[in-house]
């Protein structure tokens, strides 16, 4: 139980600092509150007594509209954390469909992730990551709440997904209980979702293939044009691909992740990549897939399958091998 009492400083800015206290974390005195991460921005305000977060996005839809941010809770000093403890979030109002979502990195000592039942929010397991996506737009509602519960922490970090003017009440105190809570725990790297390799049967190989620990579509490379996100004729032919594995196994969910070779500047491909993922998405939603069912992330030039990163002299083909998309499967132990 942690009630804000204040706001110091940094009130409508990026980096706030809060007054708090608890009656069981004796030590704690001060939350500090901060965006550390775009591509979005955001601010930081007082709500009553929890913390409000605005986000400032140029960019609609998710993933593009994204930002991370990071709670420190801090002793008397304003600089010292507290030793590591409990936790709970709970936060309000996570409107859908494409507009808000909340995630965490299940590796940070997340016990679980927590929901109303029934829920008007769609909670996604991808290792190392659990987000919950809202999927209708809904005013103040119990069914549209989240609850992350952490062991063991002094700081806590969380990605952001919210269109401009979207705002999220971060609640530490119980203000917005949520009723027949369900429960919902990380899956990890060495679970089935993404190593078991007899969950799926071997007639399904041309479908399907287990690369870099990952379960992911079989696609020729999908290209765009340079400096471009548009579909490009060449690429429905694989898009189509993905649409048709989705017809025929219903409840499949698949993550598009978009990524860029490294010659233009970090931020650029990374808008690029977010870019790209977003326009191929909705060409499959646009082809009858529930958008609940694809999910687009751009990672830029952040996972090179080669060493041509920043500075490295390579050939053309090397920096294509780098600009690729990938179909990754979150639950593959439903294709049957």
């Amino acid at each position: 139980m942690v009630t804000v009492t204040g706001i110091i400083s940094g009130s409508e800015t990026n980096n706030a600092l809060y007054k708090a206290n608890s009656s069981t974390i004796r030590s704690l005195r001060y939350i500090r509150a901060q965006r550390i991460e775009g591509p979005q921005d955001g601010s930081f305000s007082l709500k009553g007594d929890n913390i409000r977060y605005t986000a400032k996005s140029t960019v609609s839809g998710i993933p593009g509209n994204h930002s991370k941010i990071r709670f420190t809770f801090l002793q008397s000093d304003r600089i010292t954390p507290i030793p590591p403890s409990n936790l709970r979030f709970i936060i309000n109002d996570i409107d859908g469909p494409n507009n808000e979502a909340l995630a965490t990195n299940c590796d940070a000592n997340l016990r679980f992730l927590g929901t109303a039942n029934p829920t008007n929010l769609n909670v996604i397991n991808m290792p190392p990551n659990i987000l919950a996506i809202g999927v209708v737009e809904e005013n103040d509602g119990p069914t549209s709440r989240v609850m992350f519960e952490f062991k063991d922490v002094s700081v806590v970090e969380l990605d952001n997904y919210a269109n401009n003017g979207y705002l999220k009440d971060f609640d530490m105190n119980d203000d917005y209980p949520i009723s027949k809570p369900i429960y919902v725990k990380c899956n990890s790297f060495t679970s089935n979702i993404y190593t078991q390799k007899d969950s799926v049967a071997t007639n399904q190989s041309s479908e399907f293939k287990n690369e870099k620990e990952l379960y992911m579509v079989i696609t020729e490379p999908i290209y765009f044009d340079n400096d471009n996100s548009n579909i490009r004729s060449d690429a429905v032919f694989e898009l189509k691909k993905v649409v048709d594995i989705l017809n025929k196994y219903p409840e499949l969910i698949i993550e598009l992740r978009s990524h860029t070779d490294a010659k233009a500047d970090d931020k650029y491909n990374m808008k690029l990549s977010n870019r790209r993922a977003k326009s191929s998405v909705q060409w499959i939603v646009k082809n009858g897939i529930d958008s609940k069912r694809i999910i687009g992330k751009g990672f830029g030039e952040t996972k090179l399958v080669n060493e041509c990163s920043n500075g490295v002299k390579c050939t053309e083909e090397q920096h294509q091998l780098n600009r690729r998309t990938e179909f990754v499967v979150i639950n593959p132990e439903v294709i049957k």
